[in-house]
């Protein structure tokens, strides 16, 4: 199976991460359950979203990966709490110029994981 490095970028109401990245963990094509962390260049180590934005309210979120995106979500618990809207790829040019608002703002807590699956 292939990799990918996506990358993206999360919006909160106090601060914005980047996600993923070239010096990130890889990400398996076809695979579930493969989360997106904040990108260690910014953070230091590679963090999930709810451990470094604990307390604060997702309100936008973008992902990229290079080849082909299915999907991507926000999850807590086993459950799906969160979907994101702006999913992009390299190769097929299908990115929004503007990050849109999600569906509805995700207060997060520690342990809120963003969830994506990638294919070749």
């Amino acid at each position: 199976m292939t990799t990918q490095l996506p990358y993206g970028f999360a919006k909160t109401s106090t601060s914005s991460i980047p996600l993923g990245g070239a010096n990130n963990t890889a990400i398996t094509d076809g695979s579930d359950s493969q989360e997106l962390r904040s990108n260690k260049d910014f953070t230091i180590t590679e963090q999930s979203l709810g451990t470094i934005c604990e307390g604060q309210t997702l309100t936008h979120l973008s992902v990229t990966a290079a080849t082909g995106i299915c999907y991507a979500g926000v999850l807590r618990n086993g459950q799906y709490i969160a979907v994101c809207q702006s999913l992009g790829s390299q190769a097929l040019g299908g990115q929004p110029k503007y990050m849109p608002v999600m569906p509805a703002p995700v207060r997060l807590v520690a342990g809120d994981q963003i969830i994506i699956r990638t294919e070749a």
